[in-house]
């Protein structure tokens, strides 16, 4: 295998640099990956001018930019390329110009999970693995299972208990083995990981775990710039762990330094009030996130209280204070009334977690955030249908 653009798995706490490999921790601080890659040879050879007007039906447009091999079929279910939409009846209710949706609802598995997972899974193709697991409230378990279906590779997920019968369907029909762990995410992350090193299969866990899942996440980024011909003002993303956040402004990163923009979006990271570990440190101004206690939420999607890995959080909140970004708690009631408001005035059923990326911005503007005048893509993970206990 030869990734011919990808530098390092590069630790982002100490800078530590590995070589590519199936690695999951620095091993001098056991701090998060993150892959690097040559952009002076990749922009060399490739223009992104080149790469945004190839136009392919998946985020593999990018491949340059992502860490798979010039010579292999990625493993692909045309995911990426999601709608961006201007959101009028939300514009008009919340007295602001300039909001528009992000729906990731229309991806093969019904969520953005699709990013991640298509590009772990042709890394895991690429390393020959035997199979893959995974850590789930739901989507990622649900993309993991068509994707390695698509492969061919083995994949066992482990769920916390109260995982959503709709998400559970799914992963089955791909033949995904499931377990359920009593607790929540964070438990089902430490029986995962167990599993992950005594079979010694791919880890996919959605957190910061594996630094090549998280590389497909940036490609939201390059489709919104291609979308909304420059840079919006504010990118509103629900979070869990908060990679999808990370990696997105990663992408906008990247496209700055390959000189196609000279500003950057400023990021908010949305989380359930009743957890809500990152968005306490953000309002605290706190230099590192601790573990929430007890989540108690609808919000499934992201109800993680980051109870193994709270640097995982910090590492997004680092991220929210680069971007000069902002932090916003939601109530469950809000989430309910803009779940009604989303699908009757603007034709999408998101699941809860999503929603906070719609309800934040009634919040923003109450805050006095969101200036007039100010653009803002708040970004719908995934769709109703996978997580109906809110409304029956």
């Amino acid at each position: 295998m030869k990734l011919v653009y990808l530098n390092s798995l590069q630790c982002v706490w100490c800078g530590h640099e590995h070589q590519p490999s199936i690695k999951y921790k620095c091993d001098q601080c056991g701090g998060s990956l993150e892959v690097t890659y040559d952009y002076d040879s990749i922009f060399q050879n490739v223009s992104l001018d080149q790469m945004l007007g190839r136009r392919e039906d998946t985020i593999t447009a990018f491949r340059e930019l992502l860490p798979i091999c010039p010579d292999m079929k990625p493993v692909s279910l045309g995911e990426g390329w999601s709608p961006l939409q201007r959101a009028s009846e939300l514009e008009q209710r919340l007295e602001h110009q300039q909001i528009y949706t992000k729906n990731e609802a229309v991806n093969p598995t019904l969520s953005f999970k699709d990013r991640p997972l298509a590009v772990a899974l042709s890394v895991a193709k690429q390393f020959n693995v035997s199979g893959v697991v995974t850590a789930s409230t739901g989507n990622t378990g649900v993309a993991a299972a068509a994707y390695s279906a698509k492969a061919g590779i083995p994949c066992h997920i482990y769920v916390p208990k109260g995982t959503p019968k709709e998400k559970l369907a799914m992963m089955e029909v791909y033949g995904a083995i499931i377990d359920e762990v009593e607790g929540n995410f964070s438990d089902a992350y430490v029986v995962a990981g167990e599993e992950a090193e005594k079979k010694q299969w791919f880890n996919l866990t959605s957190t910061f775990l594996n630094p090549y899942a998280i590389e497909g996440d940036k490609t939201l980024a390059y489709e919104l710039y291609l979308q909304y011909d420059g840079v919006p003002d504010w990118i509103v993303i629900p979070i869990g762990a908060g990679p999808l956040l990370v990696s997105c402004f990663k992408g906008f990163k990247e496209l700055k330094r390959a000189g196609k923009i000279s500003k950057l979006p400023r990021m908010v990271g949305v989380q359930a009030e009743n957890c809500a570990p990152i968005v306490r440190a953000f309002q605290e101004s706190r230099d590192h996130v601790q573990p929430w206690d007890k989540p108690d939420t609808i919000a499934g999607g992201i109800a993680d209280p980051l109870t193994s890995y709270p640097e995982d959080g910090t590492r997004t909140l680092m991220t929210l204070y680069e971007s000069k970004g902002y932090a916003v708690p939601v109530s469950d009631d809000n989430i309910r009334k803009y779940q009604k408001l989303l699908a009757q005035g603007e034709g999408i059923f998101a699941e809860p977690s999503s929603v906070t990326a719609v309800a934040a911005i009634e919040s923003m503007k109450n805050d006095g955030a969101l200036a007039e005048g100010e653009s803002v893509v708040s970004v719908i993970t995934g769709h109703g249908l996978k997580d109906l206990k809110s409304l029956l």
